[in-house]
């Protein structure tokens, strides 16, 4: 059963870009959690059946190796993230999974590299539903002042003992629930950021006095930018997401009242 299509909740969405545009030097990865829906295309004699796949939630990935074109992670994440899923499963009464993964190509193209559509296919022989997102972020042409970003979503297949990506028609959604659970997962970024920079430092704290000095200095800088481009902004969100629930209450406040005023006539 084909995926045909993929639909991906705004704040799942908001929060993938967030963390492609948290660095501009080193890809980051994710994972993305949900399930897959059973559709039938009758347009034909015969009826074909494809799969519509959901995504309702994500998971972010501290990075066991970070470079400008590549990224990994630990196995054990992916475990934690399977056990994240089950939780996810019984709080929204559906069979979510780990269904795909998701990774930024800063100042490169969207479309695959030879190890993107490697590492799908390597996913697919796992699960034949996984997808996979691919955040072009930071491109810019040299006429242009402002930079832009783009979006694909992809599966491996086999042509001919050759593989090729083949990119799947993608939606954005609505959630259906609050966005509360996103924004805890926005808020994690700094975090992961954090903790991945200070693991890095106290790699290079063994050798002599200038370079402790020298490593504490870059790290305190990579801790300044942290809280400017990153820190500050998920406060802003966090600030305007508490705003909107202050004025739904208000809103639903009048509205309780007038039924009140409605029901004592």
């Amino acid at each position: 059963m084909p995926i045909k299509e993929v639909f991906v909740k705004t704040d799942v969405y908001l929060t993938c870009l967030s963390h492609a545009l948290s660095t501009e030097k080193e890809e980051v990865m994710g994972l993305l959690l949900g399930h897959v829906d059973q559709r039938f295309d009758l347009s034909l004699k015969v009826g074909v059946s494809y799969g519509q796949s959901f995504i309702e939630n994500v998971i972010i990935l501290q990075r066991s190796v970070r470079q400008a074109d590549r990224v990994e992670i630990s196995p054990l994440q992916l475990s934690a993230a399977a056990q994240e899923a089950e939780k996810l499963s019984i709080e929204l009464g559906k069979p979510i999974r780990v269904l795909g993964w998701y990774h930024s190509h800063p100042h490169i193209t969207v479309q695959p590299s030879h190890v993107d559509v490697s590492t799908q296919a390597n996913y697919q022989a796992m699960d034949p539903d996984f997808i996979g997102l691919i955040f072009s972020v930071f491109q810019q042409e040299d006429n242009e002042k402002f930079a832009n970003s783009s979006l694909v979503c992809f599966q491996a297949v086999n042509v001919d003992g050759v593989l090729r990506s083949r990119e799947i028609l993608l939606s954005i959604s609505p959630p259906e629930t609050a966005a509360g659970m996103e924004i805890k997962t926005l808020a994690k970024i700094p975090l992961m950021l954090f903790n991945e920079e200070k693991e890095h430092m106290e790699k290079c704290l063994s050798g002599d006095l200038v370079s402790k000095v020298q490593n504490k200095a870059v790290f305190t800088q990579a801790m300044c930018q942290l809280l400017q481009c990153c820190e500050m902004p998920c406060v802003s969100a966090v600030l305007a997401y508490e705003q909107s629930l202050l004025n739904n209450l208000h809103r639903l406040q009048l509205v309780k009242q007038s039924l009140d005023n409605l029901t004592k006539c």
